[in-house]
């Protein structure tokens, strides 16, 4: 499955999860002040992500298609 990137939008997530809240969801809630910049589709599900979050999951996934 390719990465996919877009920008953050919190309809985007599934509700009650921390990416529909507005949080970073890679890092969670009490780990991350910043405010999401993006929303990525991974293998392992829908990340909304902050600036540091993004770098890491591109480094772990590879450059989005």
């Amino acid at each position: 499955m390719a990465l996919e990137k877009y920008p953050y939008d919190p309809l985007l997530h599934s509700a009650g999860t921390v990416g529909r809240s507005r949080g970073c969801s890679w890092h969670g809630l009490k780990a991350c002040a910043e405010e999401p910049t993006s929303s990525y589709l991974t293998p392992i599900g829908r990340m909304a992500a902050c600036p540091r979050a993004e770098r890491q999951i591109e480094d772990l996934y590879g450059s989005p298609s």
